[in-house]
């Protein structure tokens, strides 16, 4: 898939729409088990900025109960998203402060630790041709993987970076990305819960 980044042009920050997400588990996935399940329950996918800066990584936190996106705009400009994470409202939107626009070197697998030494685990595969995806994953605290990867992404968009991963309750996960669709690059948010976590209501139930 060859995209060029003169896709990339000026956007205005807000939450523009949702995608449907490929690898969301089906109903009644609750009761299976095996090696080859999926692990992670994947929410909606959604769009917070319609045109983003795809050469400055995204970069999530937990502060103050609330998701902290650090992103890029087009002609060198700068963001600042703070979403409530189970919903992903979008609180509030700022330019980012002095000194805070350190690139991510180097990333290619993301991780955050679950109440009770889980963690989650997020990257993306393909290639230029057919484009990336971004996928994730449950593990035991000792590393050891549980179920199989799942698809994250919705089946239209090419990833573009690392998804970047946070909680804020050591349940229900935020994963952030930036990625090429609709002739423009964007910022897309989805919430991921490991499937096995009996802290939370599984997503699939309010479907």
């Amino acid at each position: 898939m060859n995209l060029k980044l003169g896709l990339v042009g000026v956007g205005v920050l807000g939450l523009v729409g949702c995608a449907s997400t490929g690898g969301r588990v089906e109903p009644g996935f609750a009761g299976l088990a095996g090696p080859d399940a999926p692990s992670v329950v994947v929410g909606e996918a959604r769009v917070l900025d319609a045109k983003v800066n795809p050469l400055v990584p995204v970069r999530a936190t937990a502060e103050d109960g609330s998701v902290t996106l650090r992103f890029g705009r087009p002609r060198h400009a700068g963001a600042v998203a703070r979403l409530e994470p189970s919903t992903m409202e979008l609180l509030s939107v700022d330019a980012p402060s002095p000194g805070s626009e350190a690139l991510l070197q180097g990333q290619s697998v993301t991780r955050v630790v679950l109440d009770g030494g889980r963690f989650i685990k997020c990257w993306k595969r393909g290639d230029a041709e057919r484009g990336y995806r971004a996928f994730a994953q449950a593990y035991e605290p000792d590393g050891t993987p549980i179920g199989s990867p799942t698809v994250i992404s919705p089946p239209d968009v090419d990833v573009v970076g690392v998804p970047q991963v946070v909680t804020t309750d050591g349940h229900r996960v935020l994963a952030a990305f930036a990625a090429a669709a609709d002739n423009s690059f964007q910022l897309l948010a989805v919430t991921l819960e490991d499937a096995r976590d009996p802290g939370t209501p599984p997503l699939t139930a309010r479907r």
